[in-house]
């Protein structure tokens, strides 16, 4: 089911809301996230909560956040990756001193590429096609 797209002007907040009722909200926007059943579901959704810059950056992030595991240095990585070294420095401290998230998801999806190519010998199913459409 298609519906019709809706832009809603919103400024940087400047803080975070003390709501109970925002709270909830949160942690079901957390739970939503977390029962997307697959990578098409899960590119909608981000594609539908994100503007095309916020999901520019994520996917700079993630691909900034791949090259600095496979062990390159800051500075071949802003070349690569046509960012500031001030953004793959940030990206390597999230790394380093984040919660852990973007480390656990990487190494997840690294150990998958990796089955993945071991079983079919060349490309990963889960690059195909990604950012095509």
């Amino acid at each position: 089911m298609r519906y019709a797209k809706i832009e809603i002007g919103m400024g940087k907040p400047r803080s975070e809301v003390s709501d109970k009722l925002y709270f909830r909200d949160v942690r079901f926007f957390y739970e939503a996230f977390a029962s997307l059943k697959n990578v098409e579901e899960a590119k909608i959704f981000i594609k539908d909560i994100v503007t095309k810059s916020e999901l520019r950056m994520l996917k700079r992030r993630w691909h900034i956040a791949g090259l600095l595991l496979e062990g390159h240095d800051i500075r071949s990585v802003a070349s690569k990756t046509k960012t500031s070294t001030q953004t793959v420095s940030r990206v390597k401290r999230i790394l380093e001193e984040g919660h852990g998230g973007l480390l656990t998801a990487l190494e997840r999806i690294k150990k998958a590429e990796n089955r993945e190519r071991t079983r079919i010998g060349h490309g990963s199913k889960y690059v195909k096609d990604w950012f095509r459409k």
